[in-house]
């Protein structure tokens, strides 16, 4: 009922901001052409963790982006087919005023990275990342730290000593939730306090009037 409340105001807000001649990020609007949910997005790929991931790697312009499942709030009953704006998003940013920042790390950190993520998998894990930009496999049965089984960077297997640029927030290229473990400080190509996740998504649904994330195979758990 809040949810429903929130949307109705908001698209209020939005209608007298619009009219106007006002532009603003939380009032971007979509045609969905799928639900979005964020269901156990600590330990499964989401529609919605998708979005964020493509919107934040768009914004940044970067190989791939990493969402940590820290930074969205669970969302169990989807969003419905149709119109969406972008506040509806923006309202499961768990840290709207994060700003995004760039790093850059090579093929083998990566697959370290992914390693991490799905590390206690099937338990939930704050580590967890939505993707953008790749594709992973992993073998919940195999040993912590050797599960991961194939990474392909957009439609090439990951090169082992090739540098890529990464989007993250600002949080996780400082190394929160063990990352800095995996990287260092170095590895920071560039910091943009201006850019949070929740700009991001609104620059995403401007140049995108149709999204549907129907299919998640980015992530695949054999």
């Amino acid at each position: 009922m809040l949810s429903i409340k929130r949307s109705i105001i908001t698209t209020l807000i939005c209608a007298l901001l619009l009219s106007a001649g006002a532009t603003v990020a939380m009032c971007a609007q979509t045609q969905s052409a799928a639900p979005l949910g964020n269901k156990d997005a600590d330990k499964n790929e989401t529609a919605i963790g998708d979005l964020v991931a493509d919107s934040v790697r768009s914004a940044l312009q970067t190989n791939i982006a990493f969402v940590a499942a820290s930074e969205l709030k669970a969302k169990n009953t989807p969003f419905a087919v149709g119109k969406i704006v972008s506040d509806d998003i923006s309202s499961l940013i768990s840290y709207p005023d994060d700003p995004l920042a760039v790093i850059a790390l090579d093929g083998k950190t990566i697959k370290l990275v992914l390693e991490r993520a799905i590390s206690i998998y099937p338990q939930p894990n704050l580590g967890f990342v939505q993707i953008s930009g790749m594709r992973f496999t992993f073998d919940a049965k195999r040993p912590t730290g050797s599960r991961v089984t194939s990474i392909a960077v957009g439609t090439s297997p990951i090169v082992d000593g090739q540098s890529y640029t990464v989007a993250v927030t600002n949080s996780m290229a400082n190394g929160a939730l063990g990352y800095w473990k995996i990287w260092s400080q170095g590895a920071i190509i560039k910091r943009l306090p201006d850019t949070t996740i929740e700009k991001a998504v609104g620059k995403y649904f401007d140049a995108n009037p149709t999204i549907k994330y129907n299919t998640l195979d980015r992530i695949t758990a054999k």
